[in-house]
Parts: structure tokens; sequence; C-alpha cells
């Protein structure tokens, strides 16, 4: 079998594995009728999950235990308690030491150091004061340490406390009954103050049209670009709600499910908010419409940020328009045209503040496209600019900047200004100081991905004085405050966007090379015309995805069950489930009879020539293909294709699982259990633009000989040009009868 053909023929056999697997889906759901649903229920938050990674350690007056949790709008915290496992160093002393926590600056309780718990593990149980618990909450563990020196120095390694990643807080919740108001959104969907994972069920009366199925895709867009980081899925089922949970209904006055028969006809694209008919503290999102395009309409509405939404009930009768976006300026994006100031990229103003003596790192999320081209680039500019307190010794005060948990550069806080002292200078309120410190420094290309976090880390060192025990004294400067001016900036606009294709790890990580337009008005989804439950969960997760990718809604997403519009779209096609014989043979009738013989080899579980993984059982399979689209050179196919529905689930586990996404990547990517196997297969080929004589030096960089064969023949053709030349010259000076 010739290895040029086999993406293809990979995508042959799935689909038609689907086709001849039409029956898998479940039965439609059915209205729940489960109508008990508590009050009240105790959550526990490990304190590892609440804290910076790996950071569970009170060290001696240097470093304190920070912690974080957020409360939803629908909650109230009823009761909380940390039930704590920590180990004090054996070299404290039990009775000048302890540890102080605090509740959003207030003093929770102190927690005492007993002198045969030195060296052990101790179980200590705190409650705390819910009086004192906001929207979002501040946890803080300070050591209050002293060993048997003497003198005593503060700053000694042997004052530390480590506390176990078992340790919980445990919350007693209760659930609130809010208002049904438009004018919360996405609250309460989506509470920006809940760490977890958003799973927010999307229902339809029956199996949806193209239409309809836009109008999710959009939404589910919308609400990945809130989750954000999280993640984000929709279950989808067709007739019955979910049991006590909130989802989104899309309804036309035609096609309506059973418990909203009573309804009021709408006219006008509507949205309103209900409450779910047998859960009591879950809501249903409507998305109402005459008919599908209105519907529709509701949609991107409400995605484009409408500001007539409030109440229960919403008619939008002017509907709020968007220009096309433009490729590589999705608002999550670094720019592409110029330099992009800190400014741009922060969350909150505090982001590039810290203070103490040992400040934590301050960090940035640079998100770049996936086809930057970065080859034999002399690096990113970064201009940083920043101010800080004097340290008392600038030799060993530093600022480290990382790129990615790869060391850059670390530089001596020791900038002075012109006529002025070092250090000092940097005292001055950031509207006065006319010249902050500042370093302009290259990051490595070869270290920049689609995802990058930029730290910078400030590092102020005490002046001990030690040299005699009876004389041992630390000064520590009383104030250490520091701080990245939002007017630094970096640089990628000197890059070129080009790129080698397939390539499913830029696709599972950035959504390339459909997210290369924001507003996804170059990709055209096709399904079948029949798609069940599970496709269409994984492609809403999909658009999801992609949509906390570039953090802007896929409003001009094209999608249809028409396989002949894809020879007309000259778009990027997304492919999701069986595929039209039609469409299969347009790679060809010599494609369609290797993908029947690859199809024969699946019935056959003992040939060798099929992978271990693939030859036991067809209905447990799962695959990511990408190629060069059949109608478009410089358009790119993806298709994902399953066996059943476990399949489809599959996918989208694996996609939204960050250290499983790592491992698909090249053309073909086959899913089987916790197997995930990837190749390079077939031809590649290339999307994006380069200077021609950028283009001819990347192409022929990696054949030397060939190089060396073209230098000299360019050699020999200069030297003749020039020779003639000269003898030209020559010639005529001898003919000159001057």
């Amino acid at each position: 079998m010739n290895i040029q053909y086999f993406t293809r023929c990979i995508f042959i056999l799935f689909s038609s594995i689907l086709i001849a697997n039409s029956t898998f889906a479940a039965a439609p759901e059915s209205p729940t009728t489960d109508t008990t649903q508590p009050t009240t229920y105790q959550r526990s938050l490990s304190l590892s999950e609440l804290s910076s990674p790996g950071v569970l350690l009170l060290r001696n007056m240097l470093r304190h235990l920070y912690a974080e949790f957020g409360v939803r709008s629908d909650e109230l915290i009823s009761a909380a308690e940390l039930h704590l496992l920590y180990t004090p160093s054996p070299a404290l002393n039990a009775k000048r030491s302890h540890v102080k926590v605090y509740l959003n600056d207030e003093l929770m309780g102190v927690l005492p150091i007993l002198e045969e718990e030195l060296g052990q593990e101790v179980r200590r149980t705190l409650a705390l004061d819910t009086s004192f618990i906001r929207d979002f909450n501040h946890l803080r563990f300070e050591l209050v340490g002293s060993n048997d020196s003497a003198p005593e120095d503060p700053m000694h390694a042997s004052l530390w406390l480590d506390f176990s990643a078992k340790s919980t807080l445990q919350l007693r919740v209760l659930r609130l009954k809010v208002s049904n108001d438009l004018a919360i959104l996405p609250e309460p969907f989506f509470d920006h103050r809940d760490k977890a994972p958003l799973l927010l069920p999307f229902v339809f009366s029956s199996t949806p049209n193209p239409t309809q199925q836009t109008a999710a895709a959009v939404l589910a867009s919308w609400f990945g670009i809130h989750s954000g980081w999280r993640g984000a899925s929709f279950p989808v089922s067709f007739g019955g709600l979910p049991a006590n949970r909130s989802a989104v209904v899309f309804a036309s006055n035609l096609q309506r499910p059973m418990y909203l028969k009573d309804y009021p006809k709408v006219s006008e694209p509507t949205l309103a908010i209900v409450d779910h008919p047998t859960a009591p503290f879950a809501k249903l999102l409507l998305v109402l419409g005459e008919d599908d395009l209105q519907v529709l309409a509701a949609a991107r509405a409400l995605t484009l940020g409408s500001n007539s939404l409030k109440g229960p009930s919403s008619t939008l009768r002017i509907l709020p328009e968007a220009p096309p976006r433009k490729p590589y300026d999705a608002p999550n994006w670094v720019k592409s045209d110029g330099p992009t100031r800190f400014a741009e990229l922060i969350d909150n103003p505090m982001q590039l503040q810290a203070s103490g003596l040992v400040p934590p790192p301050m960090s940035l999320t640079l998100r770049v496209p996936a086809d930057l081209f970065i080859w034999r680039s002399p690096g990113v500019p970064l201009d940083l600019r920043y101010r800080y307190t004097p340290p008392l010794q600038q030799e060993s005060s530093l600022l480290s900047v990382s790129i990615n948990q790869h060391f850059v550069q670390a530089f001596p806080l020791n900038d002075p200004l012109p006529g002025q002292i070092a250090g000092l200078a940097q005292q001055n309120l950031p509207l006065l100081t006319q010249h902050p410190g500042s370093k302009r420094l290259m990051l490595p290309a070869q270290l920049i991905g689609p995802h990058n976090e930029l730290r910078m880390n400030f590092t102020f060192n005490a002046l001990p004085g030690c040299a005699y025990a009876s004389n041992c004294a630390t000064s520590l400067p009383m104030n250490i405050q520091a701080a990245i001016d939002p007017d630094s900036s970096i640089d990628f606009s000197a890059f070129h966007h080009y790129k080698a294709m397939p390539d499913l790890q830029a696709f599972a990580e950035t959504g390339y090379p459909y997210s290369r337009i924001a507003d996804l008005s170059q990709t055209l989804v096709l399904t079948p015309s029949q798609p069940k439950q599970a496709e269409l969960s994984l492609l809403l997760a999909i658009i999801g995805r992609i949509g906390a990718y570039t953090g802007y809604p896929a409003t001009r997403l094209s999608i249809s069950d028409n396989w002949q519009d894809a020879a007309l779209s000259q778009r990027d096609l997304l492919l999701i489930g069986a595929v039209a014989p039609a469409f299969s043979n347009e790679q060809g009738p010599e494609l369609s009879a290797l993908g029947e013989q690859l199809a024969a080899s699946l019935s056959h579980p003992d040939d060798n020539a099929m992978p271990p993984q693939i030859s036991d059982a067809a209905t447990n399979l799962a695959a990511l293909v990408g190629f060069k689209s059949p109608f478009d050179d410089k358009r790119s196919v993806v298709a994902l294709m399953a066996g059943d529905a476990s399949g489809y689930s599959l996918i989208e586990q694996n996609l939204l699982d960050s250290q499983r996404r790592a491992r698909i990547a090249g053309s073909v990517t086959l899913m089987h259990g916790e197997h995930i196997d990837a190749a390079m297969l077939g031809d590649t080929y290339h999307v994006g633009s380069l200077p021609w004589w950028l283009l001819l030096w990347y192409h022929l960089a990696d054949h030397l000989l060939f190089l060396i064969i073209l230098a000299a023949l360019s050699t020999v053709l200069i030297a003749s040009v020039m020779f003639s030349a000269l003898s030209l010259l020559a010639k005529r000076r001898l003919q000159d009868p001057a």
C-alpha cells in the first residue's frame, strides 16, 4: 500500500464505518420527573487546587502561603472549615513558634506548634468566620518561627513548615434561587467565580438542521470565551431536559419541546430565562424565533452584546452587527502589525505589581498564531520597563525573565537615572517618573509556542551580618514594592505567517487553521444530514474551545449538511461524522479502492498489516485526519470520525485534557481507549506566504548538495558576465583613437 494515500484511506475507512453504524445513537432523553434536589451540600477544595502549583511551604519570613477561592452568585456559604495536614521543622522552638491564618486579611486563628509535633505530620481543624467570605476570597498562612539560636536570626533556613497537598477547605453551601434576569448573563449558566470546567447542556426539540446547529455553535463559542482556561463541554439532547441542571434550549414556533408548548409564540428573535420545570434551582435559557433564521439571529445578538437585554424576556428588534474580522486580529492574541503593550494583556490592574521581600512572580499570557514563522529568527524583541524600591544590596537584587518556564535573562537592579543616585530614583511615583528602569532583550524564538507564559520575578536580598555570634543582625527594607510598567511591550510584527501542513497538533491546541480569522468566516463545518447527539456535542466543544483561544464568538461560522457546498465554499473544512460518498470520490477512484482494502483489513483482526490498536474492535475507534482540501490548494481539511458515540466522547475528552491533547499530532491520530497514536503520513503542503528570497532559502536549506551546485553555477555565471563585461570595456579602450 502506497503510504502517500494512507491518510486519505483512514478518512474513507472511518466514513464507511460511520455509515454502517448509523444506529449507534442512544434513545432521546425524556423529560426528567426527579423533583428532589438538596438545598445544601458539602464542597471539598484541596489546598493544592487553591494555591500556586507546588508552593505549599512556609519558609521563615520570606514566604507566606496564599490560596484563593470564589463563591458563585447563586450560593451562600453557611459554614467553612480548614482541615490541615502539615509538618513543622524539628528545629523550631515550640514556645515561640506558631502559624497565623488570615481570611481576606482578617485573622481567623492561630495554630500552635507543640513540642511533640516537631518533625511530625500534624492534623488541625480551624473554623472560618463566614461573615468575612466574599465573592473572591484570599487565604493567607503566615509562619512566626523561632529557633534556639542566640542571637535569633529570622532568616535562618531551619525555620519552615510544610503543608500536605491533602489539606482541604470544607464548605457547606446553601443553594440560592436567583431571579430570571437577562442582564446578569452569562450567570447563572456560567459564573466566573467558579474554577470548575463549564458543563452546560444544549437542548433541541428534535434533530437540529444546519441553521439550528449554527445557532448552537455561535452560543457555544460565547460561553467558551467566558469559561476560558477552565474548559467547556456542551452535552446535546433531543427533547428531554437534563436532571437538576441549567440548560440552553433552542426552539422555533414550529419546533418546540413539550415543556414549551404553552409558551407564547414569538414574532421576533427572542431571549428568555425561565425556571426549570422540575429542578427548583436550575434555569433554562431560551433562544427563540419565529423560524430557524430568527433563532440564529437571537444567538448572534446575545454573543455581540446587545444592550437591550434585561428582565426575564427580551425581544430583539434591533440586531447588533459587527464588521468582519481580519486575519490574526483575535482579541486574545498579541498584535501582528506592531508592538503589543502589556496594558493590553493584563486581566486586572494589580497583575503587574508585587510587594514583599520575596514578591510573587508577575506573569502574562501571550497567545500567538500557530503559523508564526520563526525559522532562524534572532528572537522576539521585549521592551521591559520597571520600577522598584531601592534594594539594600544592588549586586544581589535581580529581575529575572523567563518564558514558558525557560530562563531567558537576569540583570541586577542598579539602573541609575541621569544625574541621580542608583536605586533612589525608583522611589518616585509612576506619574512623576519620566525615565523608569528599562531593559531591551530578545526572547528566543524557538521557545515561543501558541500558548506562552512570560514571567518576571523580582528578587530582593536582605543585608545579614552574623560574623560574630554576639553581634548578629539582619537588615530588612520596610516596604518593598516592585512594578512592571504597563507601557512595556513585546513585538511580533517582524514575523511572517507560513506553516507546513497538515498539523493536528496546531488544530488541537489552537483550532488552526480555523482560528486564523476570529469570527470563523473562512470555516465551513460539514455534518451528516441526521447528526447524532455525540457528534453535535463534539462540534460544540471544538467551537467553544476555539472561542476561548481567540476571545471572539464564531458569528460568521457556516454549517452545512450538503457536501456539495464544500466544492463551492473556498473555505477550510471541518468534517464531523460520516462523509458522503460523493465527497470521498473527489479523492480519486484509486483512493476509494485503497479505502475498501483498508476496511477489509479491519474485518480480520489477525492481519499483520494493521496496527494492533485498531485491529480488535472497529466500533471502539476514533480518528482525527488532516489533509489538503481537494477543492483549494491553500485550504485544509480536518475530519473527526468514530465508530460509535463513545468514540466521539473520547475525542472530546482528549481535546479538553491538556496532557492527552499534547499527544495529538501529525496528519493522522488514532484513539483507542487510553491509546493515542499519531503519525505524519502522506504529502505535506504549506499555507501562508513568505518573501520570495526567504521562501527560496527556506525550501533549499535542507538540500546542501543542491545549494553547493547552485552556488557553483551562480559563481560561474557571475564570473562569465563580469569577464564578458570587462572584455567589452577593454576592447572599447583599445579601439579608442585617443
